[in-house]
């Protein structure tokens, strides 16, 4: 039985780009674009600077979506302890 491996570092692929992210859309539309212009020099890293602009917009939505759900679940468990 061979472990499965799973790495979650810098390059790992990004969330769905159909969603709305509307915090981060122009980035989308960026690196979107640059796969559209450039098919083979996005293989090379051609689009990597747009890419990681992206996962750092993501990463911040995704910081303040988890802060707000905290903040929701915190008061309602005040809510029962009351």
């Amino acid at each position: 039985v061979r472990a499965r491996v799973s790495w979650k570092g810098p390059r790992a692929m990004h969330p769905p780009l159909g969603k709305p992210h509307p915090r981060c859309e122009e980035l989308v539309r960026a690196l979107v674009a640059c796969h559209e212009n450039n098919p083979w020099l996005k293989f090379i890293g051609h689009c990597n600077t747009a890419k990681m602009a992206m996962d750092e917009c993501f990463r911040l939505e995704k910081e303040e979506r988890r802060k707000a759900n905290l903040a929701k679940a915190r008061a309602a468990d005040a809510q029962w302890e009351a």
